[in-house]
């Protein structure tokens, strides 16, 4: 009979060490991914934005947590063209 320790889970504390970026409507950091993406990522842990560049991912990310706010009226929103999928007879 072999008998194997467990440890109990550290209860460390972790230094922050991501760069964190403030604006009006939260805060967010921006990370990698592993296929050369980037994503915004808010301080819950919740995902906000993935883009191609990290430039276009700090120019959207505020837009995105202003649309998250319970107070926001909608006037970015817009629907360009057709919003219904119609069948070409």
């Amino acid at each position: 009979m072999t008998t194997t320790l467990v440890s109990p889970p550290s209860t460390a504390i972790t230094p922050d060490t991501y760069e964190w970026f403030t604006c009006e409507y939260g805060t967010y950091r921006i990370v990698q991914t592993r296929y050369s993406l980037f994503k915004s990522i808010d301080k819950e842990g919740n995902d906000l934005i993935t883009g191609l560049t990290e430039q276009a991912v700090h120019d959207c990310t505020p837009l995105h947590l202003l649309a998250q706010q319970p107070d926001y009226d909608g006037r970015y929103d817009l629907v360009i063209g057709k919003s219904s999928i119609t069948p070409d007879l």
